[in-house]
């Protein structure tokens, strides 16, 4: 249905339309689990020593605060921009307007460090391995093109594509865990890695924590599929803390089976080592299943980048129906309803960004650059969530439906807020070498973008401001109240139905 005074042009997002697997594929995808354990595990080595998993189960906890609060808005808020409907809920419509600003921004920058990392791999497996010998730039522009023409069709082409690669990635990665395991490791399987004690110390532990809470991120991706699920504020909020639950799990368990396969005395190698998985894929499968764990991984890492895409424009296109950016951003393709402006946004950006720094940085500084810069971006969204549902579900508290809990609704929340700006403060204190040290100015610059948009808009629109974020599916109880001047459900042409799912 058309949204808005733009006319027919501007459609909106098709209703009820995917299922639960394609939630979960749209955060599980994100989180990239077998790109996550490529070479990320080495580095939490290099802090936390041979206790790698306990640092994972610290960032699973940390993940866990934040899920909780996102989890309690997905209960009650089915949104198209996610985070930015959430923010705006507690902390009103410019905050949200800049936090919804910063996540796309931030995720759309992140489809291009994804992608190059995942280009220059395909290039160096395929020339070891093969008479094809193309360049990293031609594999990301190839790339490109087939990830644009996925992202544009149907919306559940795309989660199942992901969800498909993303389940394959796990399981080959799992697959030398068990080798590893059954093989006895190098001096016997051991449950000393699950012990804190063997860390190089506590704050090496902690910090190893920090470093781990990065695999995390993108758990709540699932969040802007939430006007097209079935049954949203049910599905929704299964998928999102499913996907911090299995992912804690299998983080866990990964990276005991390589602390068991490279052993206690080995922890320096570990840690220097680029390529782990083929390391340990060498010593206890063969050298052919490390190959074939390159390809997994790089496949894994063009699947995220597409989750990428689709949370990108649907941000845009939530950002755009509320006029907060050109309503352009609103426009839908007429068969699939998918938000082209934004995909075409985010995918051009893309072939930018790698055109341009990329080539010129060369593909490793360029990943580390525009990483950092991206997670400190999205890390600061999620404080703002977690502050957002301190405020909201406290001046909630009196209305039917939304029992207050200390601890869901303070505690958890701030544990959050802790851990997130402990990994801001972490990524950037040493300050890193130039140009890694550009990414807080670069994340800053986004941030200062967003507050000049937003204050143009209130100074020319005042009456959109007032309307951000406020069209949503979900539970009466949550609606604006009438004194804010917001459109209501009626008014947004949205409702629930008596099962829970959207109404178109």
């Amino acid at each position: 249905m058309a949204r808005g005074s733009e006319g027919s042009i501007h459609g909106g997002l098709r209703h009820n339309i995917l299922g639960s697997p394609d939630a979960v594929a749209q955060s599980l995808a994100l989180l990239a689990l077998a790109f996550g354990v490529s070479a990320a595990p080495a580095g939490v080595a290099a802090s936390a020593g041979f206790a790698v998993p306990w640092a994972y189960v610290i960032a699973g906890v940390g993940s866990l605060c934040l899920a909780s609060v996102i989890v309690r808005f997905a209960r009650r808020i089915a949104h198209a921009g996610g985070l930015y409907a959430y923010t705006v809920r507690g902390l009103g419509p410019q905050v949200g307007f800049v936090g919804g600003w910063l996540y796309a921004v931030a995720y759309a920058v992140g489809v291009s460090f994804v992608l190059i990392i995942s280009s220059e791999y395909l290039a160096t497996v395929l020339s070891s391995n093969t008479s094809v010998h193309l360049s990293w730039f031609t594999w990301y522009v190839i790339l490109l093109a087939v990830m644009t023409l996925i992202a544009l069709v149907d919306i559940r082409v795309s989660t199942r594509v992901q969800l498909v690669f993303a389940v394959i990635g796990v399981a080959a990665v799992l697959v030398l865990c068990l080798a590893i395991v059954a093989k006895g490791g190098a001096h016997g399987v051991t449950v000393q890695p699950l012990n804190p004690a063997k860390s190089l110390s506590t704050h090496g532990l902690f910090l190893g924590g920090v470093l781990a809470f990065t695999g995390f991120i993108g758990f709540e991706a699932a969040a802007v599929l939430g006007e097209e699920a079935i049954n949203p504020l049910k599905a929704i909020p299964r998928a999102i803390l499913g996907t911090v639950i299995v992912a804690t799990v299998y983080y866990v368990f990964v990276t005991w089976s390589m602390a068991v396969g490279f052993g206690a005395g080995a922890v320096a190698k570990w840690a220097s080592d680029a390529t782990a998985l083929s390391t340990l894929s060498d010593r206890y499968v063969a050298h052919w299943f490390g190959t074939f764990l390159d390809v997994v991984v790089v496949v894994d890492a063009f699947v995220a980048a597409l989750a990428g895409v689709q949370l990108t424009a649907r941000t845009l296109f939530a950002l755009g129906r509320d006029r907060g950016l050109p309503s352009l951003f609103s426009a839908t393709t007429p068969r699939f309803k998918s938000p082209f402006v934004g995909i075409g946004f985010s995918i051009a950006l893309t072939l930018v960004l790698g055109a341009t720094l990329g080539r010129h940085y060369g593909v490793f500084t360029y990943f580390d650059m525009m990483a950092t810069s991206g997670s400190l971006g999205i890390l600061f969204v999620y404080i703002l969530v977690a502050v957002s549902g301190m405020v909201y579900f406290w001046r909630m508290r009196n209305r039917a439906a939304h029992a207050y809990n200390v601890l869901l609704d303070v505690v958890l929340p701030l544990g959050a807020v802790a851990i997130c700006g402990y990994t801001i403060y972490s990524s950037i204190t040493p300050a890193p070498p130039a140009p890694i040290s550009y990414s807080v100015w670069i994340a800053l610059g986004w941030l200062v973008l967003g507050v000049i948009i937003v204050g143009i808009v209130l100074v020319t629109r005042p009456e959109a401001v007032r309307g951000f974020g406020r069209a949503f599916v979900g539970s009466p109880h949550d609606a604006p109240d009438a004194s804010e001047g917001s459109p209501t459900l009626a008014a947004a042409g949205l409702g629930e139905g008596g099962d829970g799912s959207p109404r178109p």
